[in-house]
This record gives structure tokens, sequence and C-alpha cells, in this order.
């Protein structure tokens, strides 16, 4: 089986140029004004690249973009044309869907869905810390959470299935109301209850 082409490989110059500030969720305008070129130049260009790589939206590009040269997955997912909570499916793993208070999602400010893009590694769970002043993990709860640690759980994918871990948080992390043993690893499947504290972060696991 012959190798897989690079985008450097296929691409000229300038459709690279383009593809650095598609990952990056740029529009043609935003694009054209950047690189001073004609939005219709942009629209083109990017037809070629459709073309060349056999990618069927934007999203695919950014992917592809950003696997080859080493972009981070906040560059890849935060495109307009993709909405603030929609992401392309080859980037979710699995999914964390509110229950909350009472049973009603989005009460309190807290996020209706958690998408976990695990990508061969942990997915940390956290809180904004208003003193660093930037993401440091790869979900953040708001900052007004204040139940949620700044640093609270992992989430990763083995042979053995998903496995949760609590990073030592200060309020614990549950699973089907029984909270865990911070630093070990435990088993989640579809259905399972995963709260995250005690004060209504509850969320139904979904694969």
């Amino acid at each position: 089986m012959s190798k897989k082409q690079s985008l450097k490989e296929i691409l000229s110059v300038r459709e690279l140029e383009i593809c650095d500030p598609i990952s990056k969720g740029l529009s043609n305008d935003e694009i054209a004004k950047q690189l001073h070129i004609s939005e219709g130049t942009v629209k083109n260009h990017i037809t070629d690249i459709f073309g060349k790589t056999g990618a069927r939206n934007r999203a695919e590009i950014a992917v592809r973009y950003a696997l080859e040269y080493g972009q981070s997955d906040t560059e890849i997912v935060d495109q307009p044309e993709l909405g603030k909570t929609e992401f392309p499916d080859f980037f979710i793993d699995a999914r964390l869907r509110l229950v909350g208070f009472n049973g009603l999602p989005g009460l309190n400010g807290l996020p209706d869905t958690i998408l976990l893009r695990l990508q061969g590694r942990p997915f940390i769970i956290g809180r904004y810390d208003v003193r660093v002043g930037h993401k440091q993990q790869d979900f953040e709860f708001p900052k007004e959470t204040k139940a949620v640690s700044r640093r609270h759980a992992s989430i990763e994918r083995t042979a053995r299935g998903y496995l949760i871990t609590d990073l030592d948080s200060k309020v614990g992390t549950f699973i089907n109301g029984t909270r865990i043993t911070p630093g070990e690893r435990y088993l989640i499947q579809t259905g399972d209850r995963v709260s995250f504290g005690s004060a209504g972060a509850d969320y139904i696991f979904e694969d």
C-alpha cells in the first residue's frame, strides 16, 4: 500500500498558507485580508484544496492541517461555521450529558454537554482559573462553578474501556453516587452518572 501524501506534497505554497487560517477558524474575508488577496481567490483556492485532499468541508481541512503541523485542539474546533458547541463527529469520542438539579439541564449556568475529545490521551476536566486568565484544561466549567476544582478529573480511553480518575479534587468525583478514591482509575460505561462534587454538576456518560 502506498504511503498517503502529505499536504506539503499535494498543495501549493499558497494553498498551504490558506490552510493555516482555516485551521484557526478565519472566514474567507478574513483570510483574504490577511494574505492581501481577493475573497474570490480564496474561494477558488479552497475549492482546489477540497479537490486535492478529498476533504468534504473546512473542518476536515483543519483537522488534517493541524495533525501534520501540530496545532492545538482549540485551534481546530473553535470554528465559526461549526458553532460554539457543535463539533464534527471525528472529534468526539464520548460525551457527558447534564442531569443537573432535579434533572433540569442548563440550570445554574452548567453546560448541557461536555464533549470528550480524547485523541489518545487523558481528557482533563476542571474549572476556569481567573488568576491564570486563560484556559488550562481540556474542558473548564465557568469560574462561577465553585464546587468544581480547577483540576478536577480526567477521562481516558484504554483497551479496558473508558476510565475516569479523580485528580485529588477538594469535593470529589462520584460514579453513580459513590465517591471514588483520588488517583485511582475507575471504569465508566454508557448510562453511568458521573458527578463532579455534590453541588449539582451531575452528568450521564454516553459512549
